[in-house]
């Protein structure tokens, strides 16, 4: 864990000169810290999807495994469930972790393309994996290609950033000292690329899905860790590191954004946790 603002300097420096392969992978690193930290967003997502019924069912950027094998656990012990990740590091990850769980199996690919085969899911999960493809509407007629009908799709994405005070406080922190105003991506693939409603609503309608609903939930996000350890985080990874890397901040920039991260991070400390709140977009549609 970084301990000093010098080590995290070093990250941050590690981190821009990183394509975007190299950037998926970090997760890896923080997958652990991650899955703990989602772990009231994995709750609201089985919570929604109960003890569904089927033999088949499929993760999409399922990450190191916890909710491909939590949603194994949710269904019947003849089920099998599917995990499917674009990050070499990450699926590796998960193939080792899980190795011991019989009715699982991952796959090192993009679902947007990949070639699913004569296996038909009987429902589609995500969390916060399915904001990245290039083009959604291929993205989700390749998923619902590959569903039976009637089939399940229920997946969690971010709400705008001003509407989720974890990404405001945390990117705002950031911009405090960059000089530069927020640029809203909009559509383009990342975290907040779902975060209109009647677009993705617009989207699932023309990959061939039916009765979406979308709702909005307020959880904590919360896990084990120093408050240094979590600002070193959002130097790394998130959409506070992506503005980060766009401004390209010289060392000085880069301790004074670290300290104000640090700030906020420790003004959510309680105890030996780091606790923010947040906004979740529970989204569900029938194939």
């Amino acid at each position: 864990m970084p301990s000093s603002i010098e080590k995290v300097i070093e990250m941050v420096n590690n981190f821009s000169n990183q394509d975007g392969n190299r950037i998926w992978d970090r997760r890896t690193r923080f997958n652990e810290i991650l899955d703990e930290r989602n772990g009231t967003v994995s709750d609201v997502l089985f919570k929604k999807i109960g003890s569904p019924h089927g033999s088949h069912f499929l993760d999409v950027g399922c990450g190191g495994g916890g909710t491909t094998v939590r949603m194994a656990n949710s269904v019947s012990s003849n089920a099998h469930v599917t995990g499917i990740d674009i990050s070499e590091s990450i699926v590796s990850l998960a193939k080792e972790n899980m190795k011991s769980i019989k009715n699982v199996d991952f796959i090192l690919a993009d679902a947007e393309t990949y070639q699913f085969g004569a296996i038909k899911f009987d429902g589609v999960i995500s969390r916060f994996g399915v904001m990245f493809f290039s083009d959604p509407i291929r993205a989700f007629t390749n998923i619902h290609g590959a569903m039976r009908e009637r089939a399940f799709l229920t997946f969690i994405c971010w709400p705008p950033r001003q509407e989720n005070a974890y990404f405001y406080t945390m990117t705002e922190a950031v911009l405090k000292h960059t000089g530069k105003g927020y640029r809203d991506t909009g559509t383009e693939p990342g975290p907040l690329a779902f975060s209109d409603n009647a677009y993705v609503e617009s989207i699932l309608n023309s990959s061939g899905f039916s009765n979406v609903s979308i709702e909005t939930v307020k959880t904590q996000l919360s896990a084990k860790m120093t408050p240094e350890f979590d600002a070193g985080m959002h130097m790394e990874y998130g959409p506070s590191s992506l503005l980060i890397k766009d401004a390209q901040p010289d060392e000085i920039m880069k301790k004074k954004i670290y300290e104000e991260l640090l700030s906020v991070c420790t003004s959510h400390q309680k105890g030996e946790y780091v606790s923010h709140g947040a906004v979740i977009n529970v989204v569900s549609a029938i194939a």
